[in-house]
């Protein structure tokens, strides 16, 4: 699940559906399917405003490819060394993408440029099962949650000054960077957790009256790159929750 802050909309996979879509905020906007064919299990995707491509992972082809964001030029990044690709997450203004593997035999956090060049391992210890990742743009550091690890931590965009942010996690599956805070979805609890940055403490939490699975979760801009925000997260299905 990820955000377009330059024409305001949402996109996302759907493992059920083996599709990716995308649809307006607006009321009674209808989704529009941007791909719909080789895909198995795409699960994390991330949009690039800046160059107008989308990147997605799929745990069941183990690639990682990009395409324009109505779907056409489509085109693997990486097939190979990938076990069970999970989330992805971009760095617009620097041309990085950063994403995750949780290949329990050896789960690892990766990066390479937007093109696929300069691939390289960030970080392959002490974790377990990275389920999210985000850039903060504003510290310009990588975060990721951990559900094996019951962590959520942060490193800068080469792997170093690695730190605990909050060692207490339930189940977090995916995570988002805004403001002071970091919000991740948590499957234990069914609900969206807010961690504040500086001192790693539970801060806040929302647990939907429909109570299920709660998946991707972005952060929506009135305009790029900052601004006023509010929360979009996905439920199981094809219904988005704002």
């Amino acid at each position: 699940l990820d955000y377009d802050c330059r024409e305001k909309l949402v996109y996302w996979t759907d493992v059920a559906g083996r599709a990716i879509s995308r649809a307006s905020l607006e009321p009674g906007a209808e989704p529009e399917t941007i791909i719909n064919s080789g895909l198995i299990s795409p699960e994390g995707l991330a949009v690039d405003h800046f160059r107008r491509v989308l990147f997605w992972t799929d745990s069941g082809l183990d690639k990682i490819e990009r395409a324009k964001l109505d779907g056409s030029e489509r085109r693997v990044l990486f097939d190979t060394d990938l076990v069970n690709p999970r989330a992805i997450t971009v760095d617009p203004i620097r041309g990085n993408l950063y994403w995750t593997d949780w290949n329990r035999e050896a789960p690892k956090i990766e990066t390479s440029t937007v093109d696929g060049g300069n691939r390289r391992i960030l970080v392959n210890q002490d974790i377990g099962l990275p389920n999210g990742l985000t850039f903060d743009p504003f510290s310009k550091l990588i975060c990721w949650v951990d559900a094996g690890t019951k962590k959520l931590e942060c490193a800068l965009p080469d792997g170093t000054g690695r730190r605990v942010i909050q060692n207490n996690l339930n189940y977090p599956f995916s995570i988002v960077s805004y403001a002071n805070h970091f919000y991740h979805t948590d499957w234990r609890r069914d609900g969206v957790i807010a961690v504040d940055k500086d001192s790693g403490l539970l801060t806040d939490e929302y647990l939907p009256e429909q109570r299920s699975h709660l998946y991707g979760i972005t952060a929506v801009y009135p305009y790029c790159p900052g601004g006023k925000v509010h929360l979009a997260y996905c439920t199981p299905g094809r219904f988005l929750r704002s």
